[in-house]
C-alpha cells in the first residue's frame, strides 16, 4: 500500500495548484476592476435608468465572489504548505483514525480528485460521510 505520493507526482500537483492560484488571482482582479468600473459609472450617470438597488446587488455579488475566491486562494496556499510538509494527498480521516477512512487508495486521496480539487483534504467518500456526521 502506497503511503505518499512520489516527488514527481507532488511536483505535478504543485504545478496544478500554482496554475489555479494564478487563475484565482486573475478572477479576483477582474471582479475588482469590474466593481470599481461599475461604481464609477453609477456615480457619474444617475439618469432616469439609475437603480440603486441594482447597483447595490451587483456590488454585493462582486464582494461575495471576491470573498469566495479569496477563501479558495487561502486553501490553495494551505495545499502548497501540505506539499512542503509531506502531508499533501493523505486523507485527514485516515490521519485521525485509519479504520474510519473510506478512501479506495487508503490513505491517499485519489489523484483524479486532487487534480480537480487541489485543496482537498479528504477523499470523496470520507468527505461525504464527514458531512453527514457518519465519521
Amino acid at each position: 500500500m502506497k503511503k505518499k505520493y512520489s516527488v514527481k507526482e507532488l511536483k505535478e500537483f504543485k504545478e496544478n495548484i500554482l496554475e489555479k492560484i494564478y487563475e484565482v488571482n486573475d478572477q479576483i482582479e477582474t471582479v475588482r476592476s469590474t466593481t470599481n468600473n461599475s461604481r464609477n459609472i453609477f456615480m457619474e450617470d444617475k439618469g432616469e435608468d439609475f437603480d440603486e438597488g441594482t447597483e447595490s446587488s451587483e456590488v454585493e455579488k462582486s464582494f461575495f465572489l471576491m470573498s469566495r475566491e479569496s477563501d479558495y486562494l487561502v486553501n490553495l496556499k494551505k495545499a502548497l504548505q501540505r506539499i512542503e510538509d509531506g502531508s499533501y494527498g493523505i486523507c485527514e480521516v485516515y490521519q485521525e483514525d485509519p479504520d474510519k477512512c473510506q478512501c479506495l487508495e487508503k490513505p491517499l486521496i485519489s489523484k483524479e480528485r486532487l487534480i480537480e480539487v487541489p485543496n482537498a483534504t479528504k477523499g470523496v467518500l470520507c468527505k461525504e460521510k464527514k458531512n453527514l456526521n457518519l465519521i
